[in-house]
């Protein structure tokens, strides 16, 4: 039996983006999360309606843990009292509303100096850039974040010059985002880990960094990220 969905699909299009955008997600690391198609995400977003599959997978992408979220009436309701006052909904409001994300304080990369700090200093590099970049900015993002993850691999075997050499190419990379109309944020959160089959539960130390790329003209002070670490 198919189940029709409460909410008016504009709405939860619009729902549906306002999360991605606070969690600084692409429509593709969305569609990567939710094991969708990325045209599934550009069409819910876009206002057109999606099968309970689809509206189940991208909730459950989205950090919901009930994956039936977007077809409960008291969701509904919420969402429409959001909606209609989000342009007086404060920080701690918009997180009450997000209990599966969190607020991170985030700081504008200003050197190939800090990259290299963020890399040894991380058990794990979470990297987004936005669509609405220039296709050069994408693809110099996308050269960074090669090298960034080349560098985390690596970093054990590598002399302080090598390093040096890596955060000087990296900085020249961050000039030529910014030469592209982009720049790159990050935020770092420290938590711990314990494996679901780990014989040792030891809670583990784990360092996630989060580092977006954003055009030039957007600022911010905070990152949005989901709780759960996947």
């Amino acid at each position: 039996m198919t189940t029709a969905p409460l909410l008016d699909p504009k709405i939860l299009g619009l729902w549906v983006k306002c999360i991605r955008e606070t969690a600084n997600w692409s429509q593709e690391a969305l569609a990567e999360n939710a094991h969708v198609n990325v045209r599934t995400v550009q069409r819910v977003e876009s206002g057109k309606p999606i099968n309970i599959t689809s509206r189940r997978a991208l909730a459950r992408g989205l950090g919901y843990d009930n994956i039936n979220i977007f077809d409960t009436p008291d969701f509904v309701a919420s969402v429409h009292e959001i909606l209609g006052n989000l342009n007086g909904t404060s920080p701690e409001a918009m997180e009450k509303q997000f209990p599966d994300h969190m607020r991170l304080p985030a700081t504008r990369v200003a050197s190939g100096d800090t990259l290299g700090c963020l890399t040894d200093t991380s058990n794990g590099l979470m990297l987004h850039m936005e669509d609405e970049l220039s296709g050069d900015a994408k693809r110099v993002a996308a050269s960074l974040f090669d090298y960034l993850r080349d560098m985390q691999d690596i970093r054990d075997d590598l002399s302080f010059t090598d390093k040096l050499s890596y955060n000087q190419e990296m900085g020249a990379m961050l000039a030529e985002l910014e030469v592209n109309g982009a720049i790159a944020y990050s935020a770092t959160r420290n938590t711990k880990l314990v494996g679901q089959n780990w014989t040792d539960k030891t809670p583990m130390p784990f360092t996630a960094v989060y580092i977006t790329v954003v055009p030039k003209d957007r600022q911010f002070t905070e990152m949005m990220v989901p709780r759960r670490l996947s």
